[in-house]
């Protein structure tokens, strides 16, 4: 067999970026570095403390602090009122409970997360509303009757074999 020839291939470039090496030179923090007093400033800006941008927490989608600020006052005045009307309706007197209603009660108020509103919605209910209690209607002649029928089907039964001949 003849061997194959090799497939003709462009000389390989050498890969000059002269713009990067200027760039090292002219690098304003590279320079900077070449001094103490440049390290120093360098250090400084890089220890210095950040500030956070974006939406603070607390805040939903869609608002700003500032455009927050008077829902949540007007909310706070409403949850006042309406806790105070749970207190005189539901005999409620321990301060902490009154500011755990009025805070579950602002949150409902307010936009923001559904799973917040909702756990906020299950407090209140829990303070105010007592939970539902199971039924069970357990009674003597009920299961006498029960036991009553299962003596009829076995009855039935055993004349159906009986009758059939089976043993």
């Amino acid at each position: 067999m003849e061997s194959r020839k090799q497939r003709a291939k462009a000389p390989k470039k050498t890969l000059v970026q002269p713009q990067q090496a200027r760039a090292k030179e002219n690098n304003y923090f590279h320079t900077m570095m070449k001094t103490e007093e440049g390290r120093a400033l360098r250090r400084q800006w890089a220890t210095k403390p950040r500030k956070n941008g974006g939406r603070p927490k607390g805040v939903p989608d869609g608002h700003t602090k500032e455009s927050i600020a008077p829902f949540r006052a007007e909310a706070k005045q409403y949850a006042k009122r309406m806790v105070e009307l749970m207190a005189k309706e539901h005999d409620i007197e321990d301060d902490y409970q009154k500011e755990a209603l009025e805070t579950a009660v602002s949150i409902l108020r307010l936009d923001g997360e559904t799973r917040e509103r909702l756990a906020a919605a299950r407090l209140v209910l829990d303070f105010t509303k007592s939970k539902p209690v199971a039924k069970t209607d357990v009674s003597i002649s009920k299961a006498e009757d029960f036991l009553s029928s299962l003596l009829v089907d076995e009855e039935k039964s055993s004349d159906e074999q009986s009758t059939t001949g089976y043993p």
